[in-house]
């Protein structure tokens, strides 16, 4: 099974393209309730062995991505949930 690194470092290098249909499913926390926040795949500047950097320099470690989605195919999902 491939790891969400993996995935990602793929999309990133597909000489196919179509990032810009690629979104991440976040976990965030905003005033003690837990939500889902979507980041568009084309924010990503680094995929680091810990997680993302994406615009504005903020780091996502990958404990915080529940999901990859391709337009409406779901690339990756947290085995967790």
């Amino acid at each position: 099974m491939a790891t969400l690194r993996d995935v990602l470092n793929r999309l990133r290098w597909d000489p196919h393209g179509g990032t810009g249909a690629v979104v991440l499913s976040v976990r965030v926390r905003e005033d003690g309730a837990e939500g889902i926040e979507e980041i568009g795949f084309d924010s990503v500047i680094e995929i680091l062995p810990g997680g993302v950097t994406v615009a504005g320099g903020v780091f996502l470690p990958y404990h915080r991505i529940v999901a990859v989605r391709r337009g409406e195919e779901v690339v990756w999902r947290d085995g967790k949930g």
